[in-house]
């Protein structure tokens, strides 16, 4: 008889192996391989997810070193020797050193690279420096590296989200594949997001995810997080999206999604220096808890500017264009005594002046001279001054990002200060087309260069400028595209007295505390508003304008319940607008005729916006001065399925909530119920046109383009 002996394996997540360091605690386990420094696992304990899942796809780092005569030279961490490893702090921190690296294509060279890794009541912390003795630039480090970002549900929507322009930009990781650069410029498909735009990546799931913060207010460097799809896609859309593979190899290859938080620090030869701290957290439930893990860091260091008294009550503006590059004035500067005196008689608060420059809007920048085709500068001066009279502040806009290259002034002098690129040539941007048809075909645009707000010459100019426009008497300025440089990142322009590249960015902070000196003394509660504000301006500026969709998701306002922002409002019926508005506390800009026209142009808009902006005023210990929630503290339904047009808002005094629900349909209404966790409160629901609650019976009709605020009693 011959027997037959069973043996029955039972499989592990992840198959164990030996020569590995581990650091650990109560939420989160990483292993690291003793040999290369590859993070081989990362498990979050509390859900059982193995962020990094095959130990066999981790990655340790990657620099990349140009040489004189072949710029591609990447050093890869897994390639080098064995390196050095200290542990410290109780075994919670490890120290890797890899010493004279060796590149792809360079052979060795005199660059030292020390990793660390530190576990944290914070989570885990990555930090690292760079000595760099050799004769080369240490460009950029991908530090750390998850060369197998998991999936926790294999079917399930995988995203990285982000803040982008007041609101959140996502990019999707699964089921398709959002890729960023050209299909020709890489191997696979390949996303980032990028600070300053975004100081946190929140890497999505249903119900989890985990949170990438760099944990840096200096915006010395730029930083990207990025993600690539490896081999590639299953089948293209087109070149800028894809369907994933679902299994786990394709071809014969890893099918893997490989993120990475690559620095651009550009170290030059001679030169060492630290990475700032790369934070990774794992969460549980929506993207707000990875929010709010940036929101609880941001606590520790941030410090709004005193406002002016006025910006913080329930107010609106109106925005009104009076000339552009083409020269097609719309009104003069004593014409706008009238749009002042329409300004009163709606009870709008503030009147944004655009175009008010010699040039006109986006025309003869930086300049801020004023137009003699508008009037003299007297003239406007005591407009502004009428027009404060009659209660209404006053605010200009400014702009001091780019040089006009068709300006005399640029080839003269401003031409010094653009920010240049690596072959020395100022960097160009694209400008705007405005009304006429030769304009609007981008034959006569103006084009621009950015200027390097690092250069304190240019500071010195640009403070001249701005004092041209504080001493016209007005109440503030919103100093439009102070968020961005067009695609420029880095000035390598010797003359300027900064690091040579340096990041154009971290002069931002830089020219707006030039500007603070300078209007302090002249008038301590002077405005400063900017367009999209990234995070760290909100040191400097007190509020933030930009524009929205109704897909919007307000992840700034999240993480900012208490800094000022404002959306424009320009349809004849702009309800919906204004009820996003509502929703996301969002001070309301007019612009009727896109900021062309006067307000009695749109009677049914202006109408309805006093309307909600009355109804703020009474709910203002909710509506204004509460903490914004987005959709946490009450589930909103609608025939039985989850509805999101929807905010829910704590009086901060007495812990109470009020839910904006809106409904944007042009055609149905929505009958929509909404459920607390505590059912023994009582509530009330009131409207922009029924501002005096009555009783809530825990579902309400909602009409089109209509709004309903529910509140506890």
């Amino acid at each position: 008889m011959r027997w037959i002996l069973i043996v029955f394996v039972t499989a592990l997540p992840v198959p164990l192996f030996c020569g590995s360091v581990v650091l650990e605690n109560s939420t989160i386990k990483a292993v690291f391989n003793e040999n290369t420094g590859a993070l081989q696992q990362l498990i979050s304990k509390k859900d059982g997810w193995y962020l990094q899942k095959r130990p066999e796809l981790g990655r340790s780092f990657r620099l990349d070193i140009p040489l004189s005569h072949q710029r591609f030279n990447p050093v890869f961490g897994e390639e080098q020797p064995p390196p050095q490893i200290r542990h410290e702090k109780n075994g919670k921190r490890l120290r890797f050193q890899w010493k004279n690296v060796r590149s792809k294509n360079g052979g060795r060279l005199a660059v030292d690279f020390t990793g660390v890794a530190e576990l944290t009541d914070d989570g885990l912390i990555f930090t690292a420096e760079i000595d760099n003795r050799s004769f080369h630039t240490v460009e950029t480090v991908h530090w750390p590296i998850l060369g197998d970002l998991s999936r926790p549900q294999p079917d399930a929507l995988f995203s990285q989200l982000g803040m982008d322009y007041g609101g959140m930009k996502s990019l999707q990781l699964f089921p398709k594949f959002d890729n960023m650069p050209g299909y020709f410029a890489v191997d696979y498909p390949t996303q980032m997001l990028q600070t300053p735009d975004t100081p946190f990546s929140l890497i999505t799931a249903p119900a989890r995810g985990l949170y990438v913060g760099y944990h840096d207010t200096t915006a010395a460097h730029l930083v990207q997080f990025m993600a690539r799809l490896k081999p590639g896609y299953l089948g293209y859309e087109f070149w800028d999206s894809g369907e994933n593979p679902k299994g786990d190899s394709l071809a014969g290859q890893p099918v893997h999604l490989e993120f990475s938080v690559l620095h651009f620090p550009f170290f030059n030869g001679g030169e060492s220096g630290k990475l700032q701290p790369v934070v990774l957290v794992p969460f549980q439930g929506s993207w707000h808890r990875g929010a709010d893990i940036y929101k609880k860091w941001r606590q520790s260091w941030f410090q709004s500017p005193a406002k002016p008294d006025w910006l913080q009550q329930v107010h609106a503006w109106q925005q009104i264009h009076v000339n552009n590059p083409e020269n097609d004035v719309r009104y003069s500067y004593r014409d706008l005594l009238k749009i002042g005196a329409d300004c009163a008689r709606h009870n709008v608060g503030a009147l944004q002046i655009t175009g008010w420059t010699i040039g006109g809007q986006d025309g003869a920048y930086p300049s801020h001279d004023t137009d003699p085709h508008l009037g003299t500068r007297t003239n406007f001066a005591e407009v502004i001054a009428q027009i404060q009279k009659m209660g209404v502040k006053v605010i200009l806009f400014n702009k001091y990002t780019w040089a006009d290259r068709v300006s005399p002034w640029y080839e003269s002098e401003l031409i010094r200060y653009t920010t240049k690129d690596p072959y020395g040539d100022p960097h160009y941007y694209g400008g705007y087309a405005y009304q006429t048809p030769t304009q609007l075909a981008e034959i006569n645009t103006h084009r621009f260069s950015p200027l390097c707000h690092l250069s304190p010459a240019w500071r010195q100019v640009a403070c001249g400028e701005f004092l041209k426009s504080i001493e016209l008497g007005a109440d503030g300025m919103l100093y439009d595209e102070n968020q961005h440089h067009g695609d420029s990142r880095y000035c390598f322009d010797a003359t300027h007295k900064h690091h040579v590249p340096a990041h154009i960015y971290a002069g931002d902070t830089r020219l707006a505390t030039d500007f603070h000196e300078i209007s302090n003394p002249k008038k301590a509660d002077y405005l400063f508003a900017g367009e999209g504000n990234y995070d760290l301006q909100f040191r400097e500026y007190h509020l933030s304008y930009f524009r929205v969709d109704l897909n919007h998701v307000a992840l700034h306002r999240y993480v900012a319940p208490y800094q000022e922002m404002m959306i424009p409002v320009s349809g004849y019926n702009d309800r919906n607008m204004i009820n996003l508005a509502l929703m996301n506390r969002y001070i309301i800009s007019y612009e009727p005729r896109n900021f062309k026209g006067r307000l009695d142009e749109f009677p049914q808009t202006i109408e309805y916006g006093k309307k909600v902006d009355r109804l703020r005023e009474k709910l203002s210990a909710y509506l204004w001065h509460g903490v914004f929630q987005d959709t946490l503290g009450a589930t909103v339904l609608s025939d039985g399925k989850i509805y999101t047009n929807y905010s829910v808002f704590i009086d901060p005094n007495c812990g109470k909530k009020a839910v904006v629900v809106v409904n944007y349909s042009y055609e149905l209404p929505v009958e929509v119920g909404i459920g607390f966790a505590d059912k023994t409160k009582k509530w009330t629901v009131a409207t922009p046109e029924n501002p005096v609650p009555l009783v809530f019976s825990g579902i309400v009709n909602i009409p089109v383009n209509s709004a309903v605020v529910v509140i506890e009693k």
